[in-house]
């Protein structure tokens, strides 16, 4: 189930303000400078395009309440032991942040890969993560939420089973060395785009080695504190043992890494 945030973009009311001004420019100059009115035309297609991307890019899905079964028992020890845990129904973003929609409510792009708007944000720390996603009414997914969204309701260490890996994800065998824009990977069977790949995601989680000997089975938030906090779903540079779903990295939150990025996510009710 796909849900969209109502916009709050600014561009609708800027767009009427070049109308305006390039109506009354064109009755002042009597129809006579077409290039000024040419650019202005330009300028507003160009704001239309980005407000019909911000849209498309603000999309969520929904992934209903259930269990599943966290970690893997041939992965690290910090993914072990296995144990069921239950979440209830929460949405995330159809896709990682971008470029486009970071600049546009934060003012400023921090990412080393620039010149590519659809491309995910990097180089951003937690708090900037976690402070976009407050900024527009949403918070960074839990550990437990990332990883039942990423395997998408089917069991094992990738959601896409026996199919080609490339056709899912952007990773060491198929980047360039680089992160790609967003959603031009297959999406999984919850919707989502780049759970695995692209760039590696924060998420609300302090990192604890023995978590999950002691998680709770219901809608676990992690440790109450820590050094580190939890990033997952590997990055362009990485194999694929790296991107496995159920595999769990641990950053200074601080760090601005090049392959780091961020998605959302909302409680029930709170697209």
């Amino acid at each position: 189930m796909l849900a969209k945030r109502s916009g709050r973009f600014w561009g609708g009311a800027l767009l009427s303000v070049l109308l305006a001004a390039a109506g009354a420019g064109a009755q002042e100059t009597g129809g006579k400078e077409p290039g000024a009115r040419d650019a202005l035309e330009q300028m507003r297609l160009k704001l239309e395009k980005e407000e019909m991307e911000l849209e498309r890019l603000s999309e969520m899905v929904f992934i209903p309440a259930g269990s599943f079964d966290m970690g893997s028992a041939s992965g690290a020890a910090d993914e072990k032991p296995v144990h069921r845990v239950s979440l209830d129904g929460f949405y995330i973003s159809k896709y990682e942040v971008t470029q486009l929609q970071y600049e546009k409510w934060m003012g400023e792009n921090p990412s080393y890969f620039k010149n590519c708007p659809l491309c995910p944000v990097e180089r951003v720390t937690h708090a900037q993560a976690n402070a976009y996603c407050l900024r527009v009414g949403q918070r960074l997914p839990t550990e437990a939420e990332w990883e039942r969204a990423a395997h998408g309701g089917v069991g094992g260490e990738y959601s896409w089973g026996e199919e080609h890996g490339e056709r899912f994800a952007w990773f060491g065998n198929n980047s360039g060395q680089r992160p790609r824009p967003v959603g031009t990977r297959k999406a999984n069977a919850f919707g989502l785009h780049d759970m695995a790949g692209n760039v590696w995601e924060w998420v609300a989680d302090w990192y604890d080695e023995d978590y999950y000997r002691v998680s709770p089975a219901e809608n676990p938030t992690g440790p109450r504190m820590g050094k580190q906090r939890v990033a997952r779903g590997g990055g362009w540079g990485h194999s694929p043992e790296q991107i496995r779903h159920s595999l769990r990295d641990h950053f200074d939150p601080r760090t601005r890494y090049i392959n780091g990025g961020f998605r959302c996510a909302a409680s029930k009710g709170k697209p």
